[in-house]
């Protein structure tokens, strides 16, 4: 999975601990859309970052506030080619493997992601924080879904952020570049 750096979005229009085994099912595969990490943007504030993620083979955008607590580190984390964290490892150590992640909500909540993982012939599901566990896809090369349905309601079309760059343009800003 590979990140890209090409996305262009102005900061101001995006801002409208793994617990537990959990038995929600995943959304049916004709609901579900598949996502790529599009980039990291700094508030410029330095409270939060916003992770944004893009539809594979489209343009539609799924911004995620991540609080500044949790945002550190956060771009380095999400590079493909970024060590291991601990838990990803010691998911490996425990002869476990993560086979996806699902995005439930675009809160940043410690349910506002699913993790799916095999070790051997058991499948588990794990809730974590979506930053988190975004990071953790991309660390294990394991897919990240969302439903169309948490696209609808959180999403950004192209012509909305297409609205959001000429306002930011009338204002006399600048989009954040990334």
């Amino acid at each position: 999975m590979r990140v890209s750096a090409s996305l262009s979005i102005p900061w101001f229009v995006l801002v409208t601990g793994l617990a537990g085994i959990s038995a929600h099912a995943a959304a049916p595969p004709a609901a579900r859309v598949e996502l790529e990490v599009a980039g990291v943007l700094p508030m410029p504030e330095g409270a939060a970052s916003i992770l944004v993620l893009r539809e594979k083979g489209a343009k539609n955008l799924l911004p995620l506030v991540v609080p500044g607590a949790q945002d550190q580190d956060l771009g380095r984390r999400l590079r493909a080619d970024a060590a291991p964290g601990l838990l990803a490892e010691t998911i490996r150590a425990l002869g476990g493997r993560v086979r996806e992640v699902e995005i439930a909500s675009a809160d940043e909540g410690p349910g506002g992601a699913r993790v799916r993982l095999t070790q051997g012939a058991r499948r588990l599901e794990l809730p974590g924080a979506a930053s988190e566990s975004v990071a953790l896809a991309v660390s294990a090369g394991a897919p990240i879904f969302t439903s169309r349905r948490v696209m609808d309601e959180s999403g950004l079309s192209p012509e909305e952020v297409d609205r959001a760059r000429e306002r930011v343009a009338r204002e006399g800003g600048e989009p954040q570049r990334m």
